[in-house]
């Protein structure tokens, strides 16, 4: 399943929910990418239990969905996400465990 995946609210959002939420309902959804409609966010939910189906695990229910294999089918990296967490801390560009 082919689609575009919408641009995520920051690197510290990204990094936040995928150590914090083992599963994401809508409104982590749409926190991740903010301005998304509700049928994005059904078309995100569908790839990711896609995905998940493939890796063989099952889904906790149809609101949500896990979010390791909801960042892998989206295509973010969390490896390369924690680098740029990092770094953006390390520079001062905002500080770990507060808000940007």
């Amino acid at each position: 399943m082919s689609m575009n995946i919408p641009q995520i609210a920051s690197v510290e959002t990204a990094v936040r929910l995928y150590y914090t939420k083992i599963t994401l309902c809508n409104d982590d959804i749409v926190e991740l990418f903010p301005g998304i409609g509700s049928a994005t966010v059904q078309r995100l939910k569908v790839r990711a239990r896609e995905h998940a189906a493939e890796q063989g695990k099952t889904q906790p229910n149809n609101r949500l969905v896990l979010t390791d294999s909801a960042y892998e089918a989206w295509g973010l990296d969390i490896k390369d996400l924690e680098r740029r967490y990092n770094k953006a801390a390390t520079l001062g560009i905002f500080q770990r465990g507060q808000p940007s």
